[in-house]
């Protein structure tokens, strides 16, 4: 099976102590747990579902979506965990407006167009709970205690999305959570912990495709 990993910093890697790419993300984890499967890494730091990082335009992942699909044909499964970035303070959005952006992206999976062959198994995920005490660890404040508030809302709304697309879902949170560190990304030991759940939903949802 191929399996495409879209996704934001958490799916890249980034490291909440050194602010590196860490060796063992769920990705390269999941590629030894699944040494049959090809795993593509689709993990961008700062990616959004939909909205316009004034710093940061071309991380609008539906806007660079469609190139995404073009680029990876033949894939069975794709994985989507994006969310975080989208809770920025700077995007005053709510986990309902989030789940709207979301519904979006998977229609536009959903469409064969984008595909030489057929269209791939979705599988939605929704991101680790940003903690509470995000506020107090970032000097910039991207990042609120509202922020954290509608991250622990969102998981209810993009199973709605992912129940209405006839898409498979997970939640992150039930696995794994951010570093106490910046209260945002997971570290080694949680990558460890989310690599290891959503290898088995994948070999649940194999029986399917």
């Amino acid at each position: 099976m191929r399996i495409l990993c879209i996704g934001d910093s958490n799916t890249w890697g980034y490291d909440p102590m050194t602010g590196e790419q860490q060796k063992n993300r769920w990705t390269q984890i999941l590629m030894k747990l699944l040494s049959e499967d090809t795993i593509i890494e689709e993990g961008l730091n700062g990616r959004t579902f939909a909205f316009d990082d004034p710093s940061n335009s071309e991380r609008n992942g539906i806007k660079r979506l469609p190139t995404i699909l073009k680029t990876h044909q033949f894939v069975d499964l794709i994985i989507v965990m994006l969310g975080t970035n989208d809770l920025k303070t700077v995007f005053h959005a709510t986990a309902a407006d989030i789940a709207k952006c979301a519904r979006t992206f998977i229609e536009i999976i959903n469409n064969p167009d984008f595909y030489n062959g057929s269209v791939p198994k979705t599988l939605l995920v929704s991101p680790v709970y940003i903690d509470d005490n995000v506020e107090n660890v970032w000097l910039d404040p991207e990042f609120s205690v509202e922020s954290a508030k509608e991250s622990h809302l969102l998981a209810e709304h993009l199973e709605v999305v992912a129940k209405d697309c006839g898409t498979a879902f997970m939640n992150a949170a039930d696995y794994a959570e951010a570093s106490k560190v910046d209260c945002v990304h997971m570290d080694g030991a949680n990558h460890q912990k989310f690599a290891q759940a959503i290898a088995d939903k994948i070999k649940t949802l194999k029986a399917e495709i």
